[in-house]
């Protein structure tokens, strides 16, 4: 699985837990409500740097997949503003128990109270955003080095495959040139052959001679 495919499944997973929770903060009430805020915008810039990193991998992509992986990020940016502007109505809103929808400017003076403790919130959640992104520069340095170390192993192999080539070129030269030491060595053989061969033919014609002359030397 690439690293773009986790994203946008981390993102798919996170998109739909904001909604749920987007949906039940117009159901709560005062400090409920609150800190349910402060956990979805928490969750909203985990979110955005989601489709930064996945926007980050498209550029690794290519042909078809970097364009779907593009497309995939348009439609999450859209979701995210659209992800924004409901947390900001839910927040401007509440329900009564019956259902009715109400002016968040009835929990003003409720939420001046909570003020005290939104810092100390703010802090929580910047510190659970800030491991998070964390883990996530960790976990790319980690595949940084993996694809580093298959690499280095894939040019020794190279390495290693030319050196091969190199010395069984040079066994071949060598072969080459045995052959034709060889084949200069059974021309000069042939050759001596044939002297050899002519010179007893012409021994022979002269024993022959010899004899016939003989022969007709004692007949006369």
């Amino acid at each position: 699985m690439s690293s773009a495919t986790q994203y946008e499944q981390d993102y798919s997973e996170l998109s739909a837990d904001i909604t749920a929770k987007i949906g039940r903060i117009p159901s709560l009430f005062g400090k409920d409500k609150h800190d349910m805020v402060g956990e979805v915008e928490g969750l909203l810039e985990e979110a955005k740097d989601l489709i930064d990193q996945i926007e980050v991998e498209s550029h690794a992509a290519t042909g078809d997949a970097r364009k779907q992986i593009t497309m995939n990020v348009v439609n999450y940016r859209r979701d995210y503003e659209t992800h924004v502007k409901n947390l900001r109505k839910a927040r401007m809103t509440y329900r009564d128990v019956g259902g009715s929808e109400l002016s968040y400017t009835d929990e003003a003076e409720q939420r001046n109270e909570l003020l005290g403790n939104e810092h100390k919130n703010t802090l929580t959640s910047n510190s659970e955003r800030l491991e998070r992104s964390n883990k996530r520069l960790e976990d790319g340095y980690r595949m940084a080095m993996e694809t580093e170390e298959i690499g280095q192993n894939v040019l020794n192999n190279l390495a290693q495959d030319r050196e091969k080539i190199n010395n069984a070129r040079n066994r071949l030269n060598n072969v080459d040139g045995t052959l034709s030491q060889s084949s200069r060595l059974l021309n000069n053989m042939y050759r001596r052959v044939i002297q050899n061969k002519a010179m007893m033919f012409v021994i022979g014609l002269i024993i022959v001679v010899i004899i016939v002359l003989a022969l007709y030397g004692m007949l006369k």
